[in-house]
């Protein structure tokens, strides 16, 4: 992908999210949405576009818009298993399952939008010259 789809799928991952505010609360959820922003930008960079850039690489595409929602949804256990005994987060980690499955969600809906709108899978070689 290119680096302006990078950008645009990341717009519209957080207005997917800012859309998804008045269905998970309400009120000052938007408080909530401003502070997801930047957790939802670092799993698009770290986590999401690796994920579909390698498939893409190896033309399986289509198996990171169904593996990119279960590694978002699965992601939160990872710091479960690093701080075992932290009951307070055990506690809260089914919401952050919640958020992060469904912002894998909003970025395989971007995805599938992008290849919709026929962008190109891989970069430009001519941006390596």
């Amino acid at each position: 992908m290119t680096l302006g789809g990078l950008f645009g799928r990341i717009a519209l991952l957080l207005v997917g999210g800012s859309i998804l505010v008045p269905f998970y609360g309400g009120g000052l959820m938007w408080v909530v949405a401003l502070f997801l922003a930047a957790p939802a930008i670092g799993m698009a960079l770290l986590i999401f576009a690796p994920i579909e850039y390698i498939a893409a690489r190896y033309g399986v595409r289509w198996l990171a818009w169904i593996v990119t929602p279960l590694v978002g949804a699965g992601f939160p256990w990872l710091f479960a298993f690093i701080a075992p005994n932290r009951a307070n987060f055990l506690a809260g980690i089914s919401q952050l399952c919640f958020l992060s499955g469904a912002l894998g969600v909003l970025w395989t809906i971007s995805s599938l939008t992008a290849a919709f709108l026929q962008q190109p899978p891989l970069p430009d070689e001519r941006l390596f010259d």
